[in-house]
């Protein structure tokens, strides 16, 4: 009775922290942020569209197969309450040739997270915190907690280069509504190829680039990068898993809690 009492305790005192489970990072571009973002949303209303993707290594090993949640940066036009969902995708990356930069190849996962429920004490899809610190620039910080069953599996094996997007999904109320994707900081050392762009609202083909051009100003390539310019990576981290078959709490391999 004793053993079971403190196991009673244990499971009471960590049952709420397990939203936040430290799950290993796979991967981290969160900060520093840039003062410009990017445009990527779908807004059903207008209708129009706008996608961003920035691409990450995976080392195909499998401690870390599942992404389990995603962490960014960005702001919605008109307020935080205008974000319907989140649409996460992740891409084959298509490589780089001697006329055009590496961009999303082949889709390998699409889901649309809806917002966490705040009375779930895992917060199971998407929440946003809005910052006041003048270092981030008016941005919002966000956080996906994917569903268990809706994890994305990278894939073990041979370490390959993916690429991740994140667009907000719009609510439908009639008017024009979008969100943006904050970038990291241009001065910091960038990792891989450029973030791409697609746009048929705003005519562009199926993946631009983005970048900066020499007179300072965040702006959109198509082809290599043009001389005099710089290059822009997107602002994320991914946090991983093994695999999606529940959590041992406080390594205690008689208690068992699942994440889900």
């Amino acid at each position: 009775m004793r053993y079971l009492g403190i196991l009673a305790i244990l499971a009471f005192v960590a049952a709420p922290a397990l939203g936040d489970w430290p799950h290993p990072i796979k991967w981290d571009q969160l900060l520093p942020l840039d003062t410009y973002a990017a445009a990527s949303w779908i807004d059903y209303d207008t209708p129009s569209d706008a996608q961003t993707a920035d691409d990450y290594y995976c080392d195909g090993l499998p401690q870390d197969q599942f992404i389990t949640d995603l962490e960014f940066y960005g702001f919605s036009y008109y307020g935080m309450q205008y974000i319907d969902k989140f649409r996460v995708s992740f891409f084959t990356d298509m490589p780089g040739t001697p006329s055009d930069t590496s961009h999303p190849g082949t889709l390998l996962y699409q889901y649309e997270v809806t917002k966490a429920d705040p009375n779930d004490p895992l917060k199971i899809g998407w929440q946003g915190f809005a910052t006041t610190d003048p270092n981030f620039y008016g941005f919002d910080r966000y956080k996906i907690d994917l569903p268990e069953s809706y994890w994305f599996n990278q894939g073990v094996g041979a370490p390959h280069i993916l690429w991740v997007s994140i667009q907000g999904v719009m609510v439908t109320d009639g008017y024009f509504d979008a969100w943006y994707w904050a970038f990291r900081n241009r001065t910091y050392q960038k990792w891989g190829d450029d973030a791409a762009f697609t746009s048929t609202y705003f005519g562009y083909p199926p993946w631009a680039n983005w970048g900066v051009d020499p007179n300072g100003a965040v702006n959109i390539y198509d082809g290599l990068l043009p001389a005099g310019w710089t290059s822009l990576d997107m602002s994320f981290r991914l946090t991983a898993f093994p695999e999606p078959t529940g959590l041992l709490l406080l390594g205690l391999g008689s208690l068992l809690l699942r994440r889900r």
